[in-house]
């Protein structure tokens, strides 16, 4: 089966890659620049579950290829919830810059009042019978005083999670793929379409 792994974000090409690859998955994984498609699908719904489909069926529908796409927000119980569901563009410049802000504006919240949680939403739409597939998860956590770690992308140098009580950033892979949307999305998704 064809998979196209319908993102323009580098950082979660390289994740799922490593999910696939260490699922062994019986596909044959194609990436955007691998078909020669540069269009960046502007994320414009209010919520997670809409964007994500609306990637995954203009990228699918494009290349004539089942495609994957999802998307991701942290959402923050002292800021009402923000950034949210427009988490890369709540804030100008980088990862950095993003997550600086975060601190900032939290720099007297107490501990017990930092709690926020990763929400994402898989989706893989097949173009030939316009049927959608999708998968959400959450993780909770808890925003840091100060980042901390090299891995990851985004909020992770300020996310701590529940579950590993240590900063996202610092997770393995492996760590990673067995508590976020994207590895057991893609497991189930694979278990569900017998791919595994």
């Amino acid at each position: 089966m064809k998979l196209l792994i319908g993102t323009t974000n580098r950082n979660k090409l390289d994740q799922f890659t490593k999910i696939f690859e260490r699922l062994d998955a019986n596909l044959e994984l194609f990436t955007l620049n691998d078909l020669g498609i540069k269009d960046d699908i502007e994320e414009d719904y209010d919520n997670l579950l809409d964007n994500a489909k609306k990637k995954a069926r203009y990228y699918g529908e494009k290349s004539g290829i089942v495609t994957r796409a999802d998307d991701t927000g942290l959402f923050i119980d002292a800021l009402d919830g923000e950034p949210g569901v427009h988490t890369k563009r709540w804030h100008a410049g980088t990862d950095k810059d993003r997550y600086t802000k975060i601190l900032e504006r939290m720099k007297s919240v107490p501990k017990n009042k930092r709690t926020g949680r990763y929400m994402g939403v898989l989706a893989i739409y097949n173009p030939s019978t316009k049927v959608f597939w999708t998968y959400e998860n959450k993780i909770e956590g808890v925003i840091a005083k100060k980042p901390k770690g090299a891995g990851g992308f985004g909020y992770d140098p300020i996310f701590i999670t529940s579950y590993y009580k240590n900063y996202y950033s610092e997770l393995t892979d492996v760590e990673k793929f067995a508590i976020s949307h994207r590895g057991l999305g893609v497991k189930k998704f694979l278990i569900d379409f017998h791919l595994l």
